[in-house]
């Protein structure tokens, strides 16, 4: 675990061993993804859950980072239910379901990829590969900053959206690495 100005941040992996699926249509294997924060303070804060706030980062077993593929289709603005109230003492998880599953080259349909694929709320995702068997390590940059919250007026009641701007924890912090181990089936 992590602690920054009193406000604790863990990596969640549900499962650390995730066998690899069969190479076939709607074989996949699930797990869960997040974010564990404590709110250590004696201040209520809000914490945001959208695409925007927890980017995963994951390490391949040659050591080198993983580039990312990023999709997003966000056609609105975050909304209220994106910011989460956490009072002094208190745990939240911030979760998102993930699946590892072969992936067919558009262009050479016998060719597939291994890729882990994390969606977000609004049809954003976030999604490694190629993958292969061996050990992964996984976690995620939490950050958010104050910057453009004022413009999210037009989404969330003004009385609402001045007590989150008044109480959001604002900054950035790299969640502990969590070993991911793929193998075969």
């Amino acid at each position: 675990m992590v602690e920054v100005d009193g406000v604790r941040f863990e990596t969640i992996v549900s499962q650390t061993l995730l066998t690899i699926p069969e190479p076939k249509r709607a074989a996949s294997t699930s797990v869960e993804l997040g974010v564990r924060i404590t709110n250590n303070t004696e201040t209520m804060l809000y914490f945001s859950s959208n695409f925007y706030s927890m980017f995963p980062e994951m390490i391949a077993p040659d050591g080198q980072l993983m580039i990312t593929g990023i999709g997003c289709e966000r056609f609105n603005s975050p909304m209220e239910s994106e910011f989460v109230l956490l009072i002094p003492g208190r745990s939240v998880t911030l979760y998102r379901d993930a699946s590892l599953f072969w992936m067919r080259n558009r262009k050479k349909k016998r060719d597939r990829e291994l890729i882990l694929y994390i969606p977000f709320p609004a049809e954003d995702i976030y999604c490694f590969s190629p993958l292969y068997p061996g050990t992964y390590q996984f976690r995620f940059k939490y950050r958010k900053s104050r910057e453009g919250v004022e413009d999210l007026s037009q989404w969330i009641e003004p009385i609402a959206l001045q007590r989150i701007i008044e109480n959001i924890w604002t900054g950035e912090v790299l969640t502990p690495l969590v070993d991911i181990q793929l193998v075969q089936s």
